[in-house]
Protein backbone atom coordinates (compact mmCIF):
# COMPACT_ATOMS: atom_id res chain seq x y z
CA UNK A 1 0.00 0.00 0.00
CA UNK A 2 1.45 3.54 -0.98
CA UNK A 3 0.81 6.39 1.26
CA UNK A 4 -1.94 8.39 0.41
CA UNK A 5 -2.70 12.67 0.71
CA UNK A 6 -4.42 12.13 3.75
CA UNK A 7 -1.15 11.14 5.81
CA UNK A 8 0.42 14.15 4.64
CA UNK A 9 2.94 11.78 2.89
CA UNK A 10 6.87 12.48 3.75
CA UNK A 11 7.47 11.89 0.00
CA UNK A 12 11.27 10.19 -0.10
CA UNK A 13 12.90 9.50 -3.61
CA UNK A 14 12.76 6.02 -2.86
CA UNK A 15 8.87 5.68 -1.87
CA UNK A 16 8.26 7.87 -5.04
CA UNK A 17 10.18 5.76 -7.01
CA UNK A 18 8.20 2.85 -5.91
CA UNK A 19 5.12 4.72 -6.48
CA UNK A 20 5.61 5.26 -9.86
CA UNK A 21 6.62 2.27 -10.67
CA UNK A 22 3.96 0.69 -9.61
CA UNK A 23 1.58 2.75 -12.14
CA UNK A 24 -1.26 2.53 -9.67
CA UNK A 25 -1.93 6.34 -10.74
CA UNK A 26 -2.13 5.25 -14.25
CA UNK A 27 -5.81 4.20 -14.78
CA UNK A 28 -5.25 1.39 -17.49
CA UNK A 29 -2.68 4.08 -19.36
CA UNK A 30 -0.02 1.66 -20.48
CA UNK A 31 2.94 4.16 -21.12
CA UNK A 32 5.55 5.22 -18.89
CA UNK A 33 6.99 7.85 -17.21
CA UNK A 34 10.27 9.09 -18.40
CA UNK A 35 13.48 8.43 -16.39
CA UNK A 36 13.92 12.36 -16.30
CA UNK A 37 10.33 12.39 -14.33
CA UNK A 38 10.96 13.64 -11.42
CA UNK A 39 9.25 10.97 -9.01
CA UNK A 40 8.39 13.30 -5.40
CA UNK A 41 7.25 15.80 -7.16
CA UNK A 42 5.05 13.53 -9.49
CA UNK A 43 3.87 11.98 -6.45
CA UNK A 44 3.04 14.99 -4.51
CA UNK A 45 1.03 16.24 -7.26
CA UNK A 46 -0.55 13.57 -7.64
CA UNK A 47 -1.86 13.28 -4.39
CA UNK A 48 -3.16 16.61 -3.92
CA UNK A 49 -4.79 16.78 -6.60
CA UNK A 50 -5.91 13.16 -7.78
CA UNK A 51 -9.29 13.63 -9.38
CA UNK A 52 -7.68 15.97 -11.73
CA UNK A 53 -4.87 12.65 -12.58
CA UNK A 54 -6.85 10.62 -12.73
CA UNK A 55 -8.84 12.16 -15.47
CA UNK A 56 -5.75 13.18 -16.94
CA UNK A 57 -4.85 9.36 -17.16
CA UNK A 58 -8.38 7.75 -18.12
CA UNK A 59 -8.52 10.35 -20.92
CA UNK A 60 -4.99 8.96 -22.42
CA UNK A 61 -6.34 5.11 -22.07
CA UNK A 62 -9.59 5.61 -22.72
CA UNK A 63 -8.77 7.17 -26.42
CA UNK A 64 -7.62 6.29 -29.38
CA UNK A 65 -4.58 8.30 -29.60
CA UNK A 66 -4.08 8.35 -32.92
CA UNK A 67 -7.39 9.14 -33.87
CA UNK A 68 -7.94 12.46 -31.86
CA UNK A 69 -8.65 15.29 -33.72
CA UNK A 70 -5.84 18.32 -33.52
CA UNK A 71 -6.55 20.94 -31.42
CA UNK A 72 -7.89 21.43 -27.63
CA UNK A 73 -9.84 18.57 -25.87
CA UNK A 74 -11.60 19.39 -22.58
CA UNK A 75 -10.89 16.82 -19.76
CA UNK A 76 -11.32 19.03 -16.83
CA UNK A 77 -12.72 23.09 -17.17
CA UNK A 78 -10.14 25.23 -16.09
CA UNK A 79 -7.58 22.40 -14.62
CA UNK A 80 -6.66 19.88 -17.01
CA UNK A 81 -7.21 19.94 -20.96
CA UNK A 82 -5.42 17.87 -23.85
CA UNK A 83 -3.69 19.60 -26.97
CA UNK A 84 -3.06 17.31 -30.01
CA UNK A 85 -0.36 18.87 -32.54
CA UNK A 86 1.80 17.53 -35.75
CA UNK A 87 4.71 19.51 -36.54
CA UNK A 88 8.34 19.73 -37.74
CA UNK A 89 10.19 19.75 -34.89
CA UNK A 90 12.87 22.49 -34.14
CA UNK A 91 16.55 22.70 -34.71
CA UNK A 92 17.85 22.82 -30.88
CA UNK A 93 19.11 26.62 -31.45
CA UNK A 94 15.42 27.83 -32.58
CA UNK A 95 13.78 25.97 -29.75
CA UNK A 96 12.01 27.39 -27.27
CA UNK A 97 13.37 27.17 -23.72
CA UNK A 98 10.06 27.91 -21.25
CA UNK A 99 9.06 26.68 -17.56
CA UNK A 100 4.98 27.13 -15.79
CA UNK A 101 3.52 27.68 -13.26
CA UNK A 102 0.11 27.09 -12.81
CA UNK A 103 0.07 24.08 -14.94
CA UNK A 104 2.29 21.05 -15.09
CA UNK A 105 2.96 19.66 -18.94
CA UNK A 106 2.47 16.06 -19.95
CA UNK A 107 4.18 15.69 -22.97
CA UNK A 108 3.72 12.47 -24.71
CA UNK A 109 5.22 12.13 -28.43
CA UNK A 110 3.06 9.44 -30.27
CA UNK A 111 5.48 9.59 -33.69
CA UNK A 112 8.06 11.31 -34.99
CA UNK A 113 11.65 11.94 -34.24
CA UNK A 114 12.18 14.64 -31.19
CA UNK A 115 13.76 14.93 -28.24
CA UNK A 116 12.94 16.70 -25.00
CA UNK A 117 15.56 18.81 -23.02
CA UNK A 118 15.78 20.17 -19.44
CA UNK A 119 17.70 23.20 -18.84
CA UNK A 120 20.32 24.40 -16.12
CA UNK A 121 22.05 27.78 -15.49
CA UNK A 122 19.28 29.84 -17.19
CA UNK A 123 18.89 33.57 -18.20
CA UNK A 124 15.32 34.82 -18.58
CA UNK A 125 14.76 36.02 -21.87
CA UNK A 126 11.12 36.44 -21.81
CA UNK A 127 9.64 37.25 -18.12
CA UNK A 128 6.66 35.45 -16.67
CA UNK A 129 3.36 36.26 -18.47
CA UNK A 130 0.58 34.86 -16.60
CA UNK A 131 -2.08 35.04 -18.57
CA UNK A 132 -0.42 32.46 -20.83
CA UNK A 133 1.47 30.70 -18.30
CA UNK A 134 4.99 30.64 -19.51
CA UNK A 135 8.13 32.16 -19.12
CA UNK A 136 11.15 32.10 -22.02
CA UNK A 137 15.12 31.24 -21.40
CA UNK A 138 18.46 30.67 -22.44
CA UNK A 139 20.67 28.27 -21.57
CA UNK A 140 24.10 26.90 -22.78
CA UNK A 141 23.00 23.69 -20.48
CA UNK A 142 20.06 21.74 -21.57
CA UNK A 143 20.42 17.73 -21.45
CA UNK A 144 18.26 16.16 -24.32
CA UNK A 145 16.62 12.77 -24.36
CA UNK A 146 15.05 11.26 -26.99
CA UNK A 147 11.40 10.96 -26.86
CA UNK A 148 9.07 7.78 -28.11
CA UNK A 149 5.69 6.38 -27.75
CA UNK A 150 7.05 4.07 -24.99
CA UNK A 151 7.59 6.84 -22.42
CA UNK A 152 5.49 10.63 -21.44
CA UNK A 153 7.48 13.50 -19.96
CA UNK A 154 6.19 15.63 -16.94
CA UNK A 155 7.66 18.75 -16.67
CA UNK A 156 7.14 20.67 -13.26
CA UNK A 157 7.02 24.37 -12.24
CA UNK A 158 11.04 24.03 -11.47
CA UNK A 159 11.84 22.04 -14.43
CA UNK A 160 12.70 24.44 -17.15
CA UNK A 161 12.49 22.22 -20.03
CA UNK A 162 13.05 22.50 -23.61
CA UNK A 163 10.28 20.64 -25.78
CA UNK A 164 9.61 19.79 -30.05
CA UNK A 165 13.50 19.71 -30.48
CA UNK A 166 14.21 17.86 -33.90
CA UNK A 167 15.85 14.65 -33.23
CA UNK A 168 19.11 12.59 -34.71
CA UNK A 169 17.88 11.32 -38.05
CA UNK A 170 15.72 11.95 -40.73
CA UNK A 171 13.67 15.03 -40.57
CA UNK A 172 10.02 13.71 -40.07
CA UNK A 173 6.60 15.15 -38.24
CA UNK A 174 5.69 14.33 -35.14
CA UNK A 175 2.37 13.94 -33.11
CA UNK A 176 2.08 15.02 -29.92
CA UNK A 177 0.12 15.31 -26.94
CA UNK A 178 0.37 17.85 -24.57
CA UNK A 179 -1.75 17.86 -21.58
CA UNK A 180 -2.13 20.87 -18.76
CA UNK A 181 -2.62 19.59 -15.79
CA UNK A 182 -3.63 22.05 -12.67
CA UNK A 183 -0.23 22.59 -10.77
CA UNK A 184 -1.52 22.65 -6.60
CA UNK A 185 1.05 24.72 -4.50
Amino acid sequence: MYLSAQTSPEWTSGNAKKWMKSAVWSNGWTVSPHKSVNAVEFACQYHKNKDVWDAAFRFLAEHDLEALSIGNHVIREGKCWATVSEYIPKEVEKGNIESHLRFVDLQYVLWGNEKMGLASDVEVRQAYNSKKDVAFYTSSRIKHYSADAGSFFLFFPSDIHQPSVRGKGELVKSRKIVIKIEYVD
